[in-house]
């Protein structure tokens, strides 16, 4: 049996993942890191992007924005500010926040918040791109 470590993913209304897994990787704000049993304990500020935890039956697809990992002594605990499971992300939504905020971005004038039209329009890019993956995923494992 592989190693495996202690996993759970919260945000601040509720515990969305906890299982034994093998692998997560994450959006850290220096670039992605993938924390395997055995790692150095340490605390990373996360970035908006997709999280991949890996189990030994399964891979699953979330999505975060902002907040903390703390791995220390076998167990590890994302801490994120918002967290969606891939099946959970209202696509259409997305689609909807993406032409906003790139709207907001294509007329750029002394009013407009550049830095949080950019990371809308990040959190509603990645959105699409986790939902879609798992979507991609579903269907070629039906074949």
């Amino acid at each position: 049996m592989a190693a495996q470590f202690e996993l759970k993913v919260l945000s601040p209304s509720r515990q969305v993942v906890s299982v034994q897994a093998q692998a997560v990787t994450l959006p850290g704000t220096e670039g992605y890191m993938t924390i395997l049993p055995g790692h150095a304990a340490m605390i990373a500020e996360l970035d908006i992007g997709e999280v991949l935890v890996q189990t030994s039956t399964q891979t699953e697809r979330l999505f975060v924005a902002g907040g903390y990992v703390e791995v220390d002594h076998g167990r590890v605990k994302v801490l994120a500010d918002v967290v969606e499971k891939a099946k959970e992300i209202d696509v259409n939504r997305a689609v909807e926040a993406r032409k906003r905020a790139s709207g907001r971005l294509g007329t750029i004038d002394g009013t407009t918040d550049i830095d949080r039209a950019s990371r809308s329009k990040k959190r509603a890019d990645v959105r699409i791109m986790v939902a879609e993956t798992m979507a991609s995923v579903a269907r070629e494992t039906k074949h």
